[in-house]
């Protein structure tokens, strides 16, 4: 099964020694470096220029493999488990054109930076849409333009990954039964250093079992607290 990916200088350390170790053999990989500039962290404007290239790069895979079973994915992943036996199944039984990641455990939104499809024409139309909208929008991510355009897009037959396919936007701890890991929440500056953060947390606690685990959700709580008590005085208006 062919995996495509881009992925910019800053980035590289992310593809080098996390995502390409990690991968199932099965794949066939196929990485493009864009000569993009700045430290990409999210809607950042080298990011924003990036994803657009990407989606040129998407459609391109797709005219050059119809027919076929293609994966699509973003760098900041790590794979735990083989994946393509999995994501094969997956496509098959369900039927649809194409199958992204979820973005929560109950949201209906799709995360665009891991997905598998049948290359097609409606797949294809669906990306040149996303490419329209970022261009008549400029600033929006392609993931922001595939949710506002699925619900009313009736020619594409979509669906979503199992949850084994998790990323960070679907709690923590994840499962010990994920076959990849989508370091996809980077709220600030230093996107790279926090998803390398991420990989490792995840690392340790699978290799230290419980102690690990709970010390790892307990050094959580108080940012919870303090998050949900900065909810409900902003409910009141204090």
């Amino acid at each position: 099964m062919k995996l495509f990916c881009c992925y910019t200088p800053a980035h590289q350390r992310l593809f080098e020694e996390f995502f390409k170790p990690s991968l199932d053999p099965e794949f066939e990989l196929h990485s493009t470096l864009l000569d993009i500039g700045g430290s990409g962290d999210f809607l950042s404007p080298e990011f924003i220029r990036c994803i657009l290239k990407k989606i040129d790069l998407v459609l391109e895979s797709l005219a050059a493999n119809e027919g076929e079973i293609i994966v699509w994915s973003d760098i900041d992943i790590l794979f735990l488990k083989p994946a393509v036996a999995e994501l094969q199944k997956s496509i098959n039984l369900s039927a649809k054109d194409i199958l992204f990641q979820r973005e929560g455990p109950s949201a209906s939104d799709i995360n665009s930076g891991f997905f598998v499809c049948r290359a097609g024409r409606s797949v294809i139309d669906l990306f040149e849409k996303a490419r329209e909208e970022m261009r008549l929008h400029p600033g929006l991510n392609e993931q922001y333009a595939i949710n506002r355009i699925l619900p009313g897009f009736k020619a594409l037959n979509w669906g979503y990954l199992p949850l084994a396919f998790y990323a960070r936007t679907h709690g923590w701890p994840p499962g010990s039964d994920i076959i990849l890991y989508h370091a996809n929440f980077t709220p600030g500056r230093d996107g790279v250093s926090q998803k390398i953060a991420q990989f490792r947390e995840l690392r340790w606690v699978r290799r230290n079992g419980v102690p690990a685990l709970a010390w790892s959700c307990l050094k959580r709580v108080p940012g919870k607290l303090a998050r949900s008590v900065s909810r409900a005085l902003a409910k009141t208006g204090n």
